[in-house]
């Protein structure tokens, strides 16, 4: 899967200070043309980093619950969102959560991780993982989510643990679970 364009990273800057975005908010904000825009935000959709709503697009909603997997309250520093392929979302407290309970299912659609940087939602298979670092946000052991190798490798600079993609940490995940 692509990256996100610069376009598009300004369209996510976007969104994450608001509710939604018209389509006339984004040609307007970003200096693109109405097809332009359009193209943007159905790639965004595609990506499922945004849903779709009538003349623009909204963030991902995803209820305010419990976590699937452990019980707790969902930490929106933390989230994890998943979505089934009935289109059902469930979610995680924390990368922790939400990385096991995809290792555990069949039925996923589409995955999304929360970036520790910035709070935005991301693809949790291009997302880069930190695992047992010194910050530890909700379960054990911590696994935070970042968008680029490049800021998972600066955080664990300062405050340990290890960088990896998502299929080395949910197979070390697994095996540090086990009984």
């Amino acid at each position: 899967m692509k990256s996100l364009s610069i376009r598009q990273r300004e369209i996510m800057k976007m969104i994450s200070q608001t509710e939604s975005l018209t389509i006339d908010q984004i040609r307007k904000t970003v200096g693109i043309s109405p097809a332009t825009a359009y193209r943007e935000t159905q790639a965004l959709v595609q990506l499922g980093l945004v849903s779709k709503i009538p003349g623009g697009i909204s963030k991902l909603e995803h209820s305010v619950s419990l976590c699937i997997q452990c019980g707790r309250d969902i930490n929106p520093r933390a989230a994890f969102i998943i979505e089934q392929k009935d289109r059902i979302r469930i979610s995680a407290c924390c990368a922790h959560c939400g990385l096991m309970a995809l290792s555990h299912r069949t039925d996923i659609n589409t995955a999304m991780a929360t970036d520790f940087f910035y709070g935005t939602m991301l693809n949790a298979r291009k997302a880069w993982y930190v695992l047992s670092s010194e910050v530890n946000l909700c379960c054990h052991p911590s696994v935070l989510s970042f968008s680029s190798k490049k800021d998972a490798d600066g955080f664990v600079k300062g405050f340990g643990g290890s960088v990896m993609d998502i299929g080395t940490v949910q197979n070390a995940i697994n095996k540090m679970m086990e009984l």
